[in-house]
């Protein structure tokens, strides 16, 4: 009976128990949502970021294509007008069916997309092969221009008979004009260039022009080229090209020559890489020891060895009467 009777009062206190103290799974569901909310509300805005694997990004103006992007992975950050992009590949599209083909590690784009930057062992390469590289680059679309503010490197396309090495050249700072497809180079532009016969060429400018479309190269301001012992200096410089190869190199403008125990002037002269020959032509001065050359033209063989004077004018010996 007393065994009934304790049975029976605990019983009565476990329901007690049950109903008063005890929360309901409702309860508990809506605190873990209250704590979640709370959690949430504390984030720093911009970590909340939109994600996008495998961007594409096209820019036009009207039916025309001005830009294609790709991207590994694309990311905008909460309150923000920029993508950012990593692994970017962008085509950058010309006049006259010339494009550029663009790589970087990273780039930015804004939401109107009338500025792109790509940044991070940037290359560029055009239509006809010229191979642009530099940190940093910035396309805008107003001017259709790519621009790049840091030291640049490019390398030339190769020589359509195989014969002599390509163009290298470096500057502090580039830009691109897509609307005429002309690649500037700015400030402290020097290059390199080996010839047919192995020899090396170095010249030295403060702008040098290239075209994105041809093989039209021009140097400007204080040109000075280097060919084994001899100096030439003049304001322009333009290489000519014959069937895809560099043919010659044309300074016009007021040019001057030293050389080891020579020196001369002229209008213009013309450098012919695989002939290893020199022309001076517009009235050429050249001074050799003792004896003054002058005629139309005066063509210098075999880096100096051999010297011919076109029509000569005069021949004598320096401070000494003039001799037939």
């Amino acid at each position: 009976m007393w065994k009934w009777i304790l049975a029976t009062i605990a019983f009565f206190f476990i329901v007690i128990e049950l109903v008063f103290f005890a929360p309901s799974s409702g309860d508990r569901e809506t605190s873990l949502a209250m704590q979640q909310q709370h959690k949430e509300d504390h984030v720093d805005p911009v970590d909340h970021e939109q994600v996008l694997s495998g961007g594409h990004l096209v820019e036009s103006q009207g039916e025309t294509k001005q830009w294609e992007l790709e991207s590994e992975v694309a990311r905008k950050k909460r309150g923000s007008e920029e993508w950012t992009l990593d692994k970017v590949k962008v085509k950058f599209f010309g006049e006259n069916q010339v494009f550029y083909r663009a790589v970087g590690e990273k780039g930015f784009v804004t939401d109107n997309q009338k500025s792109l930057k790509i940044e991070g062992d940037v290359e560029i390469v055009s239509s006809n092969q010229y191979v642009i590289n530099s940190e940093v680059i910035y396309y805008l679309t107003e001017s259709r221009t790519i621009e790049g503010p840091k030291p640049v490197k490019m390398q030339g396309p190769p020589e359509a008979n195989g014969k002599g090495g390509p163009l290298f050249m470096e500057a502090e700072r580039f830009d691109a004009d897509l609307s005429t497809n002309v690649i500037n180079l700015y400030d402290n532009v020097r290059g390199r260039k080996t010839m047919s016969d192995n020899r090396n060429m170095k010249i030295a400018s403060h702008k040098a022009i290239f075209s994105g479309q041809s093989n039209y190269a021009l140097f400007k301001e204080d040109v000075v080229i280097h060919v084994d012992s001899m100096t030439i200096t003049g304001p322009r410089a333009k290489f000519i090209y014959k069937d895809g190869a560099l043919y010659s190199l044309l300074i016009n403008g007021g040019v001057k020559i030293k050389d080891i125990g020579k020196w001369g002037k002229a209008g213009e002269a013309e450098v012919f890489f695989q002939e290893d020959k020199y022309v001076f032509r517009d009235s050429p001065l050249v001074v050799q020891g003792e004896d003054e050359l002058i005629g139309d033209e005066i063509i210098v063989y075999d880096g100096g060895e051999r010297v011919q004077v076109v029509k000569a004018k005069a021949k004598y010996r320096a401070n000494q009467e003039e001799s037939p």
